[in-house]
């Protein structure tokens, strides 16, 4: 089933290049009568050249962007979810602006059949860009994995087809030079997927699985009170059994490190802190953090609170808990206290 499967796709994806090629080649009049070789003038030279360099640009640009695909690919074990749809977000930006930049070149004449060609190239990278993203988040949210499977693969299948395009496109550029008389226009070469294997549905089923293992990519959530970072105002003086001692003052603020212990941006993180005397008076204040990064670390400070000088008392704090947090045994911390006469 699985080898039917693969063979679908190859099939399907065969199609819709020799479609592509054809659709291309009769909108460029590839089969149409062209005139003849003619001389060409100072200024159509330079035309040519201004355009072989914009396209060359290009290439280049398409080149960097696959290289930055793969090292992504490469390091996937390593970053967190957050971070692996930001670089792929911004893949798929920089390949639509190359794509929209070519479609903006004016070809010089002679030259549209080549550059029909080229647009296809990064058309069709595009299209795999685009279609990785989606795909690869439908793989590690564990939906169907034959559909993910099939998904991913046929990403591949597009890179593969944009390098045999540009195979096309570097022949019909060549060949636009030498029916002007200009010998040896050449191009660079662009080879997105130099992995052939990845075409390979058991290849690409090997590729989820070892990702799929790293806890990283697994969305996790949690933030949590750091306990001994309190820091009262007036500062704690001395501990006498379970209780800190505070100087005297009119007033207690309170400052406590709050750090996002998972892997994704939290927002609108509640802080609340609970204040109470042994004779159960009770105030009770709230701090909400906008933004916090995974990993780091907030100071909240709130003031403000009564002093009761003499009196035993109890702190509560809680941060959180954020959706779908797990683990929340940490998601308070509890102080005694008392404030010197």
């Amino acid at each position: 089933m699985e080898r039917r499967g693969r063979k679908e796709s190859i099939i399907t994806l065969t199609i819709m290049f020799i479609i592509a090629i054809v659709i291309v080649s009769w909108l460029s009049g590839l089969w149409s009568c062209e005139t003849g070789r003619k001389e060409l003038t100072d200024e159509e030279r330079l035309t040519i050249s201004d355009y072989v360099n914009s396209i060359s640009v290009l290439v280049q640009q398409s080149n960097k962007v696959s290289y930055k695909f793969f090292n992504t690919k490469a390091k996937a074990k390593e970053l967190s979810r957050e971070d692996l749809d930001s670089k792929l977000l911004e893949i798929i930006e920089e390949s639509k602006v190359i794509l929209e930049n070519s479609r903006e070149l004016n070809p010089p004449e002679f030259f549209e059949v080549a550059h029909g060609y080229l647009e296809l190239v990064f058309d069709t990278r595009n299209k795999a860009y685009e279609d990785f993203k989606p795909a690869l988040s439908n793989a590690l949210r564990d939906l169907d994995l034959d559909i993910s499977t099939t998904q991913i693969t046929n990403t591949f299948l597009y890179m593969f087809m944009s390098d045999e395009i540009y195979l096309y496109f570097q022949d019909k550029l060549k060949e636009s030079g030498e029916k002007l008389g200009i010998k040896k226009l050449t191009i660079i070469d662009s080879v997105t997927l130099k992995n052939r294997s990845l075409t390979n549905t058991q290849s690409v089923m090997e590729f989820i699985s070892e990702i799929k293992t790293v806890t990283e990519l697994q969305q996790r959530r949690g933030v949590a009170v750091i306990e001994d970072s309190i820091k009262f105002d007036p500062q704690m003086q001395n501990e006498q059994g379970d209780y800190l001692i505070l100087a005297n003052g009119p007033k207690i603020s309170v400052a406590v490190t709050i750090q996002n212990q998972g892997n994704v941006v939290e927002n609108n993180v509640i802080v609340v802190m609970k204040y109470m005397t042994e004779d159960i008076i009770l105030e009770e204040k709230e701090y909400t953090i906008d933004s916090i990064n995974p990993s780091e670390l907030r100071i909240v400070t709130i003031p403000g609170f009564t002093a009761y000088p003499g009196r035993k008392c109890e702190l509560e704090i809680t941060a959180g808990p954020v959706p779908g947090e797990i683990r929340t045994d940490n998601n308070t911390v509890k102080y005694k206290f008392m404030m010197e006469d």
